[in-house]
């Protein structure tokens, strides 16, 4: 009689145990799902964000293939780094060359649709009738995005996807010369620019 009731208090106790693991692990799969479902709620709105903004990262750096950039360089050069452009976001990538004393360089930069266009495009003009000794100017660039022009030798062009610019370092002439005139850099920049924007 005493062995049966120990093992029906032994069997209780088993079966109390039991219950007991069944139940936290019960709250514990609801809490989980439950913080899942908050996250997913906060991420919901936060999640396609950071997508979008990891793919917005780095698309500069996938609008120039590095044969491409090479190619314009005329050398070889390293792999091409980049992050994002601001705190507003879109991005930027450089393609440079191997040699550190080498100033030769490709700077791609993607801004989001956002971005203020017609703001950027007056600073530059502002900019450029403050310079000395010679003013430097806007010289409209036709057949590229909605509107393009360069700007002291860097190309700016507007799409539907942004705002793109490309800038094209590999002679200090070319950098030095007035602006009149397109010059090899501007020259390679729209190349750039023209199979860039069909991959944004």
């Amino acid at each position: 009689m005493k062995s049966w009731g120990n093992r029906n208090l032994a069997w209780v106790m088993f079966m109390m145990c039991g219950l007991t693991l069944i139940i936290t692990a019960c709250q514990g799969n609801n809490a989980v799902s439950g913080s899942t479902s908050n996250t997913g709620a906060t991420s919901g709105s936060s999640t396609p964000a950071k997508a979008a903004s990891s793919s917005s990262d780095d698309l500069a750096c996938k609008l120039v293939t590095k044969a491409e950039a090479e190619e314009v360089l005329g050398e070889k050069i390293k792999e091409p780094t980049g992050g994002p452009a601001s705190m507003q976001g879109g991005s930027v990538c450089y393609y440079e060359t191997p040699d550190s004393l080498s100033a030769k360089h490709i700077t791609v930069r993607v801004e989001s649709p956002n971005f203020n266009w017609d703001k950027f495009k007056e600073d530059r003009r502002v900019e450029g009738e403050k310079m000395q000794p010679k003013k430097g100017r806007i010289r409209p660039v036709s057949g590229l995005g909605k509107e393009a022009y360069f700007a002291r030798h860097t190309l700016h062009v507007l799409t539907d996807k942004g705002i793109l610019t490309v800038i094209v370092f590999k002679d200090a002439g070319d950098a030095a010369a007035g602006e009149e005139k397109e010059t090899k850099a501007e020259a390679a920049e729209q190349s750039l620019a023209q199979k860039a924007v069909t991959r944004m």
